[in-house]
């Protein structure tokens, strides 16, 4: 079924029928194109349309809202809206993981390796050989690189590997008495270093005697503050320069035990 369109023709000025194909729906349409616009003279409404288009034309669908706890049939969602994250997602945490997690922790692990090799070394001290300074358990940090500027100095509280003849592994920890060159004995609980009298206020009073002995070149002579508890020079001798590991400076554990140690 066909109506016909008016059209002037330019010979008569009459109108010719155009026919005009209807919609499956009743809807005229102009030509193969539904709801073209097309503008043949002006339309009797004045809206430029031959056929008005449905209200929601040129418009997506809006999606209904899905109230909370929705489940579709069969328990599936919809293609576009499943939860998986898509492979670029999980490249994206696995890039993250690498770059701001695994990189910076094992940057820092091999940092604190190179910083204890050559810097400052923690350990902890097994005995009571150096207390009241220093109790057993207490945990002390060793300054490795002091001895590459200054020499070592009476006094200074020093870690140290033992003498190879004591067959021991675990590093040492003791007060240096004599320096090469220096003669030390001990009487009547008195330490004497070159004739004259070494204090350490922390020092406890000790109850044996040694007799006088000069420190030989490249040789440390040490005692622990503990002195009739401490395993160390009075009994073994003197420790090779080149044993030294650093310098004691400071007992950072337990908290309340906190202090430094370096003169």
């Amino acid at each position: 079924m066909f109506e016909m369109e008016n059209k002037p023709t330019p010979e008569s000025g009459e109108t010719e029928k155009t026919p005009m194909p209807e919609s499956g729906d009743g809807n005229k349409t102009p030509g193969d194109a539904p709801y073209r616009q097309a503008r043949l003279g002006e339309p009797s409404d004045g809206s430029g349309w031959i056929t008005p288009p449905p209200d929601n034309w040129g418009w997506e669908e809006e999606r209904p809202a899905r109230e909370p706890g929705f489940e579709p049939a069969g328990g599936a969602l919809p293609a576009d809206e499943e939860t998986e994250a898509p492979p670029r997602k999980r490249r994206g945490i696995a890039r993250w993981l690498l770059r701001d997690l695994v990189v910076p922790l094992a940057v820092a692990f091999g940092v604190a390796m190179i910083f204890q090799a050559t810097v400052a070394k923690p350990y902890q001290i097994p005995t009571g050989s150096m207390e009241p300074t220093i109790k057993e358990n207490d945990r002390i940090l060793a300054d490795r690189l002091v001895y590459h500027f200054r020499s070592i100095h009476r006094g200074d509280v020093i870690v140290f590997n033992p003498p190879a003849d004591l067959h021991q592994d675990t590093p040492f920890v003791k007060r240096v008495i004599g320096i090469p060159g220096d003669t030390v004995e001990i009487e009547h609980g008195e330490v004497l270093v070159n004739g004259q009298p070494f204090v350490v206020p922390s020092a406890r009073k000790t109850d044996y005697r040694m007799a006088k002995e000069t420190v030989p070149a490249g040789q440390l002579f040490v005692l622990g503050d503990n002195r009739d508890e401490s395993y160390d020079s009075h009994r073994w001798g003197f420790v090779p320069i080149d044993n030294v590991i650093g310098r004691a400076e400071i007992v950072y554990w337990p908290l309340n035990h906190l202090q430094f140690l370096g003169n």
